[in-house]
């Protein structure tokens, strides 16, 4: 197994990381708390495959530029990777601008490592699978059974259940915490699926002062993610989820807020490579709170509304895109050849799926479940009107609308290098002749309005 040291004092991070890591590269990982405390490390244990450290260390004043001294006059070659872009360039070194980008950060081991994606998909694992404990205080409930081990022989060790599956967490794990155990164990197939539940305790990182909006956006989409895992696990909202989803909202419309241009929030979508679904909901809701605020009944908390359901509405088309990664609409994933009639089925009703979901919500906001319901002009949430009519909610129809703008904007963007312009004109041309209604050309008159 390949060997790394995290120089790193956030516990949550800390743990993220090294489950991440050794799940899919295969490499332990030695967290230490300080820059001195792995520079001593790495004196005693030369076989150190990479060292991975924030750009900011612990508040030591040039840190990183010490490090690499250290690494100079030792003569030591180990790769470093930066977790956030540093103000001066360190040689041997891999810098992941977004130090929440998980994806960004295996990527980079494996390119160390010389691991292609073939190699991590057949990565062959011990039966049982170490997860740090500190990750399990993040869920409520466990989905597999938890084991703790103990030492039978030398390199042997028998493993006993101590929590079963579907069982509370909750306290049960807490003598474990007393006693100094770092890790407990699960089946090594229900590490994936493990992780992705863990993982929702990045979202904590949302109330930091420090946070980039870039940041804002890894961790939201990230946690999109998980919310929609764990909606098809179950159609019901746990309190958990609520919370997750909660944090989510917040952030987003703080991005959106603090991004006063959409060619600036495409271009931080763009760079951080988010996925369809989420660069979907964000700049629909930027456009829809630019809608609302010109709209004479307008309000903040139709805003908040808007901001909330437009988070859900297209949930049930996570996993769908993610499988079809080439798709480049819903439209696109009925007419493909490649998606199952099943998935197609997904698509067709994902807004009646939405809706029916968000009922479950603890102190859903009044109404979002029929917004949701209705954000394709079907009063029944199941597929996409021809003809607008005028029997679905006012908001609702802002939201038709601000898909409408997203759709034809993300359609015209491929990358950060393109040059963002939008024919203010040309787009109010195509909505007064798609949206016919007296009540839809009103809110096209608001949208006129707005400065994009």
């Amino acid at each position: 197994m390949s060997q790394a040291i995290l120089i790193s004092d956030n516990q949550v991070i800390n743990s993220l990381y090294e489950v991440n890591l050794r799940a899919y590269v295969g490499t332990n990982v030695t967290v230490k708390e300080s820059l001195d405390a792995a520079m001593s490390l790495i004196e005693h244990s030369p076989n150190i495959d990479a060292v991975i450290c924030f750009r900011e260390l612990n508040n030591e004043d040039n840190a990183i530029d010490k490090f690499h001294t250290y690494l100079t006059e030792k003569g030591l070659t180990i790769p470093v990777i930066v977790l956030g872009s540093p103000a001066n360039k360190i040689a041997n070194s891999i810098v992941i601008s977004n130090k929440y980008d998980i994806k960004g950060l295996l990527k980079a081991m494996a390119k160390i490592l010389e691991i292609t994606a073939q190699d991590m998909a057949n990565k062959q694992v011990p039966q049982y699978f170490p997860i740090p404990l500190h990750l399990f205080s993040q869920i409520e409930k466990s989905h597999c059974d938890i084991f703790f081990r103990t030492q039978k022989d030398e390199f042997e060790y028998d493993y006993f259940t101590i929590l079963e599956k579907d069982m509370p967490v909750g306290d049960s794990l807490a003598k474990y915490h007393q006693e100094g155990v770092e890790h407990l164990y699960i089946d090594a197939k229900e590490r994936l699926h493990f992780i992705n539940k863990a993982s929702a305790a990045v979202v904590g990182e949302l109330e930091r002062d420090d946070l980039t909006d870039a940041e804002r956006v890894e961790i939201t989409e990230q946690a999109m993610g998980i919310v929609a895992e764990e909606i098809f696990e179950n159609d019901k909202v746990s309190e958990n989820v609520a919370e997750i989803s909660r944090a989510c909202v917040k952030a987003i419309a703080k991005v959106v807020k603090d991004t006063p241009k959409i060619k600036n929030l495409l271009k931080m979508l763009v760079a951080n490579k988010t996925e369809y679904v989420y660069k979907h909901s964000v700049v629909t809701t930027y456009i829809a709170t630019e809608i609302i605020k010109k709209i004479s009944w307008g309000s903040v908390e139709q805003q908040n509304k808007v901001a909330f359901a437009l988070f859900f509405h297209d949930i049930y088309l996570v996993p769908i895109f993610q499988k079809y990664p080439e798709a480049t609409s819903e439209e696109d994933l009925l007419f493909r050849d490649d998606v199952s009639e099943e998935d197609k089925q997904v698509v067709l009703d994902h807004a009646k799926l939405a809706g029916n979901m968000i009922k479950t919500f603890p102190k859903c906001p009044m109404g979002a479940d029929m917004i949701v319901m209705q954000h394709h002009g079907m009063t029944s949430g199941v597929g996409f009107a021809v003809n607008y009519k005028d029997d679905i909610s006012p908001l609702s129809k802002i939201m038709i609308i601000a898909e409408e703008v997203c759709s034809n904007i993300l359609a015209d963007i491929d990358n950060t290098e393109k040059k963002f312009t939008i024919n203010m004109k040309a787009m109010v041309e195509h909505l007064n002749e798609r949206y016919r209604n007296h009540t839809y050309r009103k809110i096209i008159e608001a949208f006129e309005q707005v400065t994009l």
